[in-house]
Formats: structure tokens, C-alpha cells, sequence
């Protein structure tokens, strides 16, 4: 396709526009072979579970946008009619990457710029335009006496600008020596990125936001009749993650102060796609004398404590973007900021634009 001054406009344009939204990939894409792009080797290319910011929508079938990784350039994001076309024209027909996979399913890369692991669903298939792509996962649900439904996730689910980090562990929210060790990250933190970085504290349980729920008003008005508490929860919880969505927007890191969350599972189904790091205490006898020296009060209470401590170390490693597990509270709070100053750095474009 002839590279036309619309589309060339539209990518030095970009460098001076805010993002305008983010989504996270459902399916891959490679489009180093896409010669449908408006400029001739501008695709954006993508694996599943890739983040990347929209700064504007050219037409039907391309986005301007880019991967959040450091370095990454602005170019064609193919927008979901563009990729359903893609899909469609995959062969052998029928043959479509059907992935199962469980309703919280929710991968996440292990560090801001890592890659999933490719497999079969990465691989993709050859389109007829010779563009490999992969359909979107497919959900298998529970649906009572009426049997198994099934649902296709979209090519992209929306999510915040910047993603939100969540930090949980080395035990439960509300003790003194979980409170207290998160306070002293969050206060280095927030003297490390002073001016780059917003602290927010949510009360409201984050983990009844499930997209699943909020998404579907069947479902939602289902819960409401339920009872009227549920009703004002629900109406909290998605006043709390539309204001981290506003907030998303300054370009800031992120750092919500959550009350009621504990475990990575609590947020696998939420829009919000945060960035989990898990303070962690490698000894169980080490936590325990902390607790104990936190005083009487606090020791009545060892046993809940150390049973959470414990469901955080079952956890899959790729439940964690993060793990900070340093002997010293101080290489801990380096280690984050390391962490999250490359993250700022993949979040932010290159200076120059790509094309004169």
C-alpha cells in the first residue's frame, strides 16, 4: 500500500499527543509482513498479554499506537475489525486457536519489559495475506442445569494508562508488621519519584470489581437485587476503578494503598491490570518474631498472620510481576525503584519522531 500523508501525519502527531487509552492483547499479532499497514513496515507488532497505549484511531482498521516497552516506536496498531479479519481469513478454515483456560485467567509479565513464553497460542496461524495472528482465547464457564458456555475474549481488554502497582504480602493488611514494612516502601517510593509518582488509598474491596460483573448489566442488576449492600458496594467499587482509570491518565506511577486486598487472585478478574509486587519474608521464624515484638496484641493473632504469609508463597511465580524478597528492607526499596523507573521509561516514547 502506497504510504499516504494522512498516515504519516498521524505517527509524527503522536509524539505530542497524550495517550489517549491502553489496552492489554488477548491474541498475537506479527506484522512484519503486513503490507496493508497505511505506512509500508510501521505494523505494530504483538504476543498475548503485551501492553500498549492508543494515542488515536486513524479508521476502521488501524490505531496509532505502540507497545509499552522501552525503545519501542509509535506506529499501526491493527484495530479489532482489522484483526477479526485477519482471524477469518486464517487457514485451514475451522481451525482456529482455541486456548481453555480458567475465568480468572489473567497472565502478566514477570518484569516491565519480559515476554511471555512463547507456545502454541503465541505461535499463531498464517493468514492469506501471509500476517500471523491468533485468535482469541475462548472461556469455558459454568452454566448450571443449561451446561458449559463458552465465551471469546475480545482482541483487547482496556485498561489503565499506567497500571496500578498493588503491593501485598509479607502477611495480612491491618497488622502491625505487614502495615508497617509497606509504609516504609511506600515512603521511599514517594521520596525516589517525587513529582513522577500519586499514592491513593482505596477502602472499598477492589475484588468485587469483576469485569465479568460490572460489564454485564444482566448480571450486575442480578447482584443489586440481591441485596442493597451489595448494591452500594458494587456502586463503590467501580466509582474507585474509574477514578484509577482518571488518574491513570497523568502519566504517573501509581500506587494504591488497598485495605481489603491480599492475594494476586483477588484482582485477576478486575479491569485495573496492576502491577502485583509481593513483599516477601523468606522465614516463617523471622516473621514470627517480628510479630512478636510488635507486643502482646499483635501475637494473639500470629496464627491468621502466618497462614497468610503461607497462601502467598503457594502462589505461581507468574502471579507476581514483582517478588522483592531482599534480607534488607533497604535492597528491597531499591530493588522497586529500579523496577518502576524502567517501567516509567517503556511507558514514555522515543524523543524523536520516527519519520521526518
Amino acid at each position: 500500500m502506497p504510504e499516504n500523508r494522512d498516515a504519516l501525519e498521524a505517527l509524527t502527531r503522536a509524539h505530542v499527543r497524550p495517550v489517549a487509552f491502553a489496552v492489554k492483547t488477548n491474541v498475537m499479532y506479527d506484522g512484519s509482513l503486513d503490507d496493508e499497514s497505511p505506512v509500508h513496515g510501521s505494523a505494530v507488532s504483538f504476543r498475548i498479554g503485551d501492553y500498549l497505549h492508543i494515542f488515536e484511531k486513524f479508521d476502521a482498521n488501524w490505531w496509532v499506537g505502540r507497545k509499552v516497552k522501552e525503545g519501542s516506536d509509535i506506529g499501526f496498531v491493527p484495530s479489532p475489525d482489522r484483526l477479526e479479519q485477519l482471524i477469518l481469513q486464517k487457514a485451514p478454515v475451522g481451525k482456529l486457536d482455541r486456548v481453555k483456560t480458567g475465568a480468572g485467567s489473567n497472565p502478566v509479565p514477570a518484569a516491565a519489559n519480559s515476554q511471555p513464553n512463547q507456545d502454541a497460542s503465541q505461535a499463531g496461524e498464517e493468514g492469506a495475506s501471509g500476517v500471523r495472528v491468533s485468535a482469541p482465547p475462548v472461556i469455558e464457564k459454568k452454566k448450571g442445569f443449561l451446561g458449559k458456555k463458552c465465551e471469546t475474549l475480545s482482541p483487547y481488554d482496556v485498561v489503565p494508562i499506567m497500571r496500578p502497582v498493588v503491593m501485598v504480602g509479607p502477611s495480612l493488611k491491618g497488622y502491625e508488621v505487614t502495615d508497617m514494612l509497606q509504609k516504609a516502601v511506600f515512603e521511599f517510593l514517594k521520596n525516589k519519584f517525587e513529582g513522577r509518582i500519586i499514592i491513593t488509598h482505596v477502602g472499598a474491596d477492589l475484588s468485587l470489581g469483576k469485569t465479568s460483573v460490572l460489564n454485564n448489566p444482566s448480571n450486575r442488576k442480578l447482584l443489586e437485587k440481591s441485596s442493597l449492600t451489595r448494591a452500594k458496594d458494587l456502586a463503590e467499587v467501580q466509582a474507585e476503578i474509574e477514578r484509577i482509570f482518571d488518574l491513570s491518565r497523568n502519566m504517573k506511577i501509581i500506587l494504591i494503598d488497598c485495605d481489603t486486598i491480599n492475594h494476586p487472585s483477588q484482582l485477576a478478574e478486575t479491569s485495573l491490570a496492576p502491577i502485583m509486587v509481593y513483599l516477601k519474608i523468606t522465614s516463617t521464624k523471622v516473621l514470627q518474631r517480628l510479630i512478636k515484638s510488635r507486643g502482646a496484641s499483635q501475637s494473639r493473632n500470629m496464627n491468621i498472620q502466618v497462614v497468610a504469609t503461607e497462601k502467598l508463597e503457594q502462589c505461581e511465580a507468574e502471579q507476581f510481576d514483582l517478588t522483592l524478597d531482599e534480607f534488607q528492607l533497604e535492597d528491597a526499596c531499591e530493588h522497586i525503584a529500579e523496577y518502576l523507573e524502567a517501567y516509567w521509561r517503556a511507558t514514555r516514547p522515543p524523543r524523536q519522531p520516527i519519520l521526518e
